[in-house]
């Protein structure tokens, strides 16, 4: 009820999902109006009173306006960033359990470590959920002095970080780290024998940065756990090499919206020819079968610096929606052993599935959630649907004077880049720094090779180089730079007028408040630097600041929001120049087919306001998409997520079973036999599982087919997946039982392996990406393409 109220206030004031913040400016006022009183206190008597915050009324304790007054000074003491009132609104309304909305440059950084501190000072335990290792790394250290202050622990985690450490920073007061490490550990620590090996992730309080990013764009994507696998890696060659000869249009075909790819009856027949006769639908073709449509898939529809990149002998996937390289991340259902095959590469073993949660289900099992990003409002209704958060935007502390200069469609991209190249070649030849978004690495080189031509030098950063993000985002700023990004690429990091970046690289509230401060590594200010600083901005300016050009649209909005939002920070002055064809991806794969069929037959006769419209559905089409994918993988997951809950209650229940004394010599044999039907039944619970959510991903795959029948799909699912779970225990009770019975005193010694129970030997993680191929589910959601058109009065 709640929630809907909130959906028609916010459309009454044009802000969908929207809230205000007005409770929360209020208490903000009320801060402002001690700032001389704190001001005046000493560091002691600053610790004290945030000592006593304890987030209500109580006696002694601090209220929230006092804490935000307390943090304003803190911070200009120990990190040197004094916020303004619009950070300290942000602070309070995450620490009142919002997404918080704040434009680029605007201080998101110290709002969230002053919400984070305020949240640990009650004596919750924070995750400030960022979306890579870098920034996590980054902001910790640079926070970390106003945390000390506080007297509260601060860490950060990585991929490279060991088991000890992990232990040792989920136990500190907050905690900066990327969300897949937290699912990552919790899945590890899902399928751990001993409870001293689990580093024990703690769901409390979680801010998560990038709120839009990770809570809804990556919303979907499985975190996964898997296993050696018995099975030696399948041979692609003999596939790929048979696929190389199939012709476009003869052998096969690739749909409207470039998704899939299907071998007609001449290429079936074109093969079998090549296989002596074989019948590919035979019982001795069928594999084989198989891996001709995974070769297939990964010739046709996956792409070489596109998708991903071969570094160091490698398939390394790109992440579409940041442009850097997401790492450990595979391809499912033999399509990542395809694409090795076709670049030559060895081909790796796919593994057995142990464990899978999705981002969504993962972030739902903290206590609290806050979030902020650029272009969270964007999504409010999103956030609201599916995690009950709601969310407001905190208005700039000087408003924008950002000039974005009317979009330019052109017909073809060949036309794009020809204007693309034109305006960069001007704006440089001016002085005026320029930063390009594109939409691939590819697009990216391609760029730069077409500008060195033009007599234009470019940094470019994308998936190859992002290892330099930061370095090479600080510097874009520059007097006469012109640099080349993927999108997201170097989001995070600001833009500095005049390329002068802070020690921390340039930092998103370098210059909070208008402070442009530096200061070195001992905390004290550089006057000298702050002044060539201060020079080299105010020349940038003078030229009319940091021009951006997008060379095309992005599947959501916000992507372009946030690419033009890189411009006019805290009142700089800035530009945009946007350029998009008809003939790029956005359109030919969400256009319906016959405006696809004007666009060939009028060209360039179509009109501006024709071209803008084909462009503004196309991404509502892209959009409305991606919704339905999400609630869809949530009404399957739901089922899930409750039996996984149970299974992990008696998990744990086995792990506080453990014997102590089991492994010492003093241990009496009914001890040791007691440890080790522990372990039997801990062997038989993972395996049963492993067994369900295999099952399940069958069942998943063929599901849409049950609409056919005039049945709901994600309603039958559910009821097969509570059918298939009941009786799991008692299949896991036997088998356990069945075992301990043949487990004799001799067979102690050898262990499970006695028994022929083998756990995997070697394990990791990865993300589970998109797959071009694509599972019937998948296809049957893309069909939904045609319900968004008709809604938009397009067919």
């Amino acid at each position: 009820m709640i929630g809907g109220l909130t959906r028609v206030l916010g459309r009454v004031l044009g802000r969908p999902g929207a809230v205000s913040f007005r409770k929360q400016a209020a208490v903000v006022a009320e801060a402002s109006a001690l700032e001389d009183d704190y001001r005046a206190r000493t560091d002691a008597q600053l610790r004290d009173a945030a000592r006593r915050y304890a987030g209500a009324p109580d006696d002694g304790a601090v209220s929230t306006a006092e804490f935000l007054a307390d943090a304003r000074e803190t911070a200009d003491r120990t990190v040197h960033l004094r916020p303004v009132d619009e950070q300290l609104l942000a602070a309070a309304a995450l620490l009142a359990g919002n997404a918080v909305e704040m434009d680029t440059g605007e201080g998101k950084t110290l709002a969230g470590a002053i919400a984070a501190a305020g949240l640990a000072l009650q004596g919750r335990q924070v995750h400030v959920l960022a979306v890579n290792d870098y920034l996590a790394a980054r902001d910790a250290a640079w926070m970390g002095p106003l945390f000390a202050f506080l007297g509260l622990d601060v860490a950060a985690l990585g991929q490279s970080s060991t088991p000890e450490e992990r232990r040792e920073a989920y136990r500190a007061d907050v905690l900066y780290v990327p969300v897949a490490e937290v699912g990552f550990d919790l899945l590890r620590d899902r399928f751990v024998v001993s409870a001293a090996d689990a580093v024990h992730p703690v769901f409390d309080a979680a801010i998560v940065d990038e709120a839009d990013a990770v809570m809804i764009d990556e919303a979907t994507v499985p975190l996964v756990l898997a296993g050696e696998s018995a099975e030696a890696a399948a041979s692609m060659a003999r596939a790929t090499e048979l696929v190389r000869g199939l012709r476009p249009g003869v052998h096969f075909e690739v749909d409207d919206d470039g998704a899939t790819v299907t071998l007609t009856d001449a290429g079936l027949d074109s093969l079998e020819s090549h296989l002596d006769g074989l019948n590919l639908y035979g019982d001795d073709g069928i594999g084989l079968l198989t891996q001709l449509n995974l070769a297939l898939h990964a010739r046709e529809l996956v792409h070489r610096d596109v998708d991903y990149l071969v570094d160091d002998g490698e398939i390394r996937l790109i992440d579409a929606g940041r442009g850097r390289v997401a790492l450990r991340r595979r391809w499912p259902d033999g399509l990542h052993a395809a694409v090795e095959a076709k670049e030559g590469l060895p081909v790796s073993s796919a593994g057995v599935v142990l464990d899978t949660i999705a981002i969504h289900d993962l972030l739902t099992r903290y206590t609290s959630l806050a979030g902020m990003s650029g272009t969270v409002v964007a999504v409010a209704d999103d956030l609201l649907e599916f995690y009950h958060l709601p969310t407001g935007r905190i208005e700039r502390h000087v408003p924008s004077i950002r000039i974005d200069a009317p979009e330019q469609i052109l017909l073809t991209q060949a036309e794009k880049r020809e204007a693309v190249v034109s305006a960069v070649r001007g704006l440089h030849a001016s002085g005026r720094p320029v930063l390009v978004g594109t939409q691939s690495v590819a697009e990216s080189d391609a760029l730069a090779t077409a500008l060195e031509h033009a007599g234009v030098a470019s940094t470019v950063l994308n998936a190859r180089n992002d290892a330099d993000e930061a370095r090479i985002v600080a510097g874009a700023g520059a007097l006469g730079a012109v640099t080349i990004s993927t999108q997201m690429s170097g989001r995070g990091t600001d833009i500095r007028l005049g390329g002068v970046g802070d020690r921390f690289g340039g930092a998103d509230d370098g210059a909070a408040g208008g402070d442009d401060r530096r200061v070195d590594d001992a905390g004290n200010v550089d006057a000298a630097a702050a002044a060539a600083a201060g020079a080299a901005h105010d020349r940038v300016a003078a030229l009319g600041g940091l021009a951006v050009v997008s060379t095309g649209r992005y599947p959501s909005g916000r992507l372009d929001a946030q690419l033009r939002g890189r411009a006019g920070r805290q009142g700089d002055p800035g530009g945009s120049f946007s350029f998009a064809s008809l003939d790029d991806d956005l359109v030919r794969t969400s256009a319906p087919a016959h405006v696809l069929t004007a666009i060939e037959r009028d060209g360039d006769e179509l009109p501006p306001a024709r071209r803008a419209t084909i462009l503004r559905d196309s991404q509502a089409i892209a959009e409305g998409l991606r919704l339905d994918r999400h609630r869809s993988t949530w009404g399957y997951n739901r089922v899930v997520v409750r039996q996984r809950s149970a299974v992990l209650d008696v998990r744990d229940r086995l792990l506080a079973e453990e014997h102590a004394t089991a492994g010492t010599v003093e241990a009496s044999i009914a001890d040791r036999m007691r440890e080790a039907a522990r372990q039997i039944e801990l062997f038989h619970l993972d395996d049963e599982w492993q067994a369900h959510l295999a099952l399940l991903s069958e069942v998943r795959d063929g599901i849409h087919l049950r609409a056919l029948a005039g049945l709901v799909p994600v309603d039958e699912f559910s009821r097969i997946a509570r059918e298939e779970f009941d009786g799991f225990f008692e299949r896991v009770a036997s088998r356990t039982a069945s075992d301990v019975a043949a487990l004799t005193i001799e067979a102690l010694d050898d262990g499970l392996a006695a028994l022929g129970l083998k756990r995997p030997s070697a394990t990791w993680t990865y993300m589970m990406t998109d797959n071009p191929l694509g599972t019937p589910g998948d296809r049957a959601v893309r069909a939904l393409g045609r319900g968004w058109r008709r809604a938009l009065n397009l067919e």
